[in-house]
C-alpha cells in the first residue's frame, strides 16, 4: 500500500477516466455535502506522474461549470464529456468541453423521453472509436448517443429489450458494450442486477 500520486486533496474525487494519450481525468469536489453546490466543483487533468496540466471548474464568465463532475470519458481528440449531477435525486446533464475549456455543449435529455416527470438521470458514460458519446438514463432506462459535442443523435429503448435499471458502461477491445444494472433493495434472487453483453454497430 502507497500513497496514491493522483492526488487532489482537500477535494473528494467523485470520478476517473484514463485518456487515449495517457491523461487522467479526476472530477473533484470540496468535501462536505454535495448539494446546493459549496466550494469547488472541478474537473482535473493530470499525466501519469500525477501532475496537474488543467483545472476546469468555471467558464470564461466566471460561471461555475459542474455541480457534482459523476462520470467522465473524452474523444480520440481530446474533449472532456462529464455527467454533472445537479441535485440530490441526480438530474443531471451532459458537459462537453473543448481541450482548452471551452464549452461544446450541454446535453439535458430528449423531449420525447425526458420532462419533468421523467428527468434525466444520467450514469454511465463511454466513447466509441468514432468519437461517438453514449451515455445511460438510469429512470428512464434509455441509453442515448451523442456526437463529441454533447449533441444528440438518437436514443434506445433499454425497457424494449427487457434491459431495466442500467447503471453503467464498459467497451471492449472487440467492440461490445457491457451494461451493468442496478436492482431494488430486497430483490429476489430472479430480480437481482445483471450484467448484458451488447453487441453495436452503426454509431
Amino acid at each position: 500500500m502507497k500513497d496514491s500520486r493522483y492526488d487532489v486533496k482537500p477535494l473528494c474525487p467523485r470520478a476517473i477516466h484514463l485518456t487515449l494519450d495517457h491523461r487522467v481525468i479526476v472530477g473533484a469536489r470540496s468535501p462536505g455535502e454535495p448539494f446546493p453546490a459549496t466550494g469547488r466543483r472541478v474537473v482535473i487533468v493530470m499525466d501519469l506522474e500525477g501532475k496537474k496540466l488543467q483545472e476546469y471548474d468555471h467558464d470564461k464568465h466566471n460561471k461555475r461549470v459542474f455541480t457534482v463532475p459523476r462520470f467522465i470519458t473524452s474523444t480520440s481528440h481530446g474533449n472532456i464529456c462529464v455527467v454533472d449531477w445537479l441535485d440530490s435525486y441526480h438530474r443531471g446533464r451532459v458537459v462537453a468541453l473543448a481541450p482548452g475549456g471551452d464549452i461544446l455543449g450541454i446535453y439535458s435529455g430528449h423531449p420525447e423521453v425526458n420532462t419533468d416527470n421523467n428527468p434525466f438521470k444520467p450514469r454511465g458514460i463511454l466513447t466509441t472509436p468514432p468519437d461517438i458519446i453514449v451515455v445511460i438514463d438510469l429512470d428512464n432506462r434509455s441509453l442515448h448517443i451523442l456526437t463529441d459535442q454533447g449533441q444528440i443523435m438518437n436514443y434506445y429503448n433499454f425497457a424494449d429489450m427487457g434491459i431495466i435499471f442500467p447503471y453503467s458502461l464498459a467497451l471492449s477491445t472487440t467492440g461490445t458494450i457491457y451494461i451493468g444494472c442496478v436492482s431494488v433493495a430486497g430483490s429476489s434472487n430472479t430480480r437481482k442486477a445483471k450484467l448484458y453483453e451488447l453487441n453495436y454497430s452503426g454509431f
